[in-house]
């Protein structure tokens, strides 16, 4: 299911107005139809599915057929205990294990592991 992203003004009682560059993407590109479901975020992070109502040139509106209460956290909280990696990989890390859901990242100084830290470079480290 596609998802879009509107304006908080753009939200009505019973149907949302998308407007924009998304409007020629729902219509020319995904050739999308009337009747077809999507899913509709606002800034605050409240979620909508949504029928296409009405395709014009200018706007789509699509009817609100019900507001999902759902999070988009995890149920549970993961934990990850990373050892200290070479160079500036720790920001790879950082960026895969939030795009997966990582609660916390944690470094942990192994025993085989290659970097070794001074107190001012591992203070700097926590900062990051």
């Amino acid at each position: 299911m596609y998802q879009f992203f509107v304006e908080d003004g753009q939200i009505g009682r019973e149907f949302i107005t998308i407007t924009g560059s998304d409007v020629n993407h729902i219509k020319n590109v995904l050739r999308m139809k009337t009747g077809e479901k999507i899913r509709i975020s606002n800034q605050n992070g409240q979620n909508y599915l949504c029928a296409i109502s009405e395709l014009t040139d200018d706007f789509v509106q699509a009817d609100i057929l019900h507001e999902d209460a759902e999070s988009t956290e995890l149920p549970g909280k993961i934990y990850l205990f990373q050892g200290i990696p070479k160079g500036d990989r720790m920001e790879t890390v950082i960026e895969k294990a939030v795009e997966l859901g990582v609660y916390e990242i944690i470094p942990v100084a192994m025993k085989y592991c290659v970097v070794k830290l001074d107190a001012k470079k591992e203070a700097s480290k926590l900062k990051k």
